[in-house]
């Protein structure tokens, strides 16, 4: 269990490093600022919890201490991806109306779970901590699916990079969430289980990041033409179609 416990440390690191220098090598840390403040954050929050792994007490207070900041830059960086592609959209009523309808539905979801499944064995305050994570995860689950049908809906071509950062974001939430259920459902029976689908959900997540980051970005071809010369090229068309048009008549 300690070697696991090591590992799913270690590896997120590993990831994490790889999606930094991706980054800087790509120059997006300008383009998305509070992504790549999330990743440098994260990065040490990896190797502050790797550093206090044998002591669970002190990890336990390390984990949720710096959960807090994680959680708060998620949110900031989930936000700049979401406004880098639908900015426009946003000043349209009935956008924001099922926007905001959909990320109330997810509130109320996560309270509910949250009363129905309390999560057993744990102290009132262990589990209030939990309940407030299983919100967010809900949350951030839905805005992922918000997202692409709003993709789907605008028929959004170029969002490449700003999709695979909410859909990592999202597969770790909607992933992570499961451990929580695992806790509800069952209590420490299965806490090696528990403990570590959160960890697999962050290297699922970190493996959707890196994977987009190797790739080049796709983006609609240069027509090649000015301004000036797409317009003659399309006065000679509108000539051609009169002349067409009146050999039909």
């Amino acid at each position: 269990m300690r070697l696991l416990n090591i590992l799913a440390l270690v590896i997120p690191i590993i990831l994490q490093v790889c999606i930094l220098v991706l980054l800087l090598k790509r120059r997006l840390q300008r383009r998305f600022v509070w992504f790549f403040v999330y990743v440098l954050y994260a990065l040490l929050e990896l190797i502050l919890r790797l550093a206090v792994s044998g002591n669970y007490g002190m990890y336990f207070k390390v984990y949720w201490s710096t959960e807090i900041v994680d959680a708060t830059l998620t949110v900031l960086a989930l936000k700049e991806s979401f406004l880098s592609i639908f900015w426009p959209e946003t000043r349209l009523r009935w956008f924001r109306w099922v926007f905001w309808s959909g990320i109330g539905l997810a509130v109320v979801y996560g309270c509910w779970e949250a009363w129905a499944l309390p999560p057993q064995q744990v102290s009132r305050l262990g589990a209030a901590v939990l309940d407030l994570e299983f919100g967010l995860n809900a949350t951030i689950s839905i805005f992922g699916l918000l997202y692409a049908g709003f993709i789907r809906f605008f028929n959004v071509l170029e969002h490449q990079r700003e999709s695979a950062i909410i859909i990592g974001f999202t597969a770790i939430a909607s992933i992570a969430n499961f451990g929580w259920i695992t806790r509800s459902v069952f209590g420490t029976r299965f806490r090696l289980l528990s403990r570590l689908i959160p960890a697999v959900a962050y290297i699922v997540g970190e493996l959707i990041w890196t994977r987009d980051l190797l790739r080049p970005e796709w983006k609609l071809p240069d027509p090649g033409l000015t301004l000036e010369e797409m317009n003659s090229v399309m006065a000679r068309y509108v000539v051609l179609l009169q002349k067409y048009l009146g050999r039909q008549a």
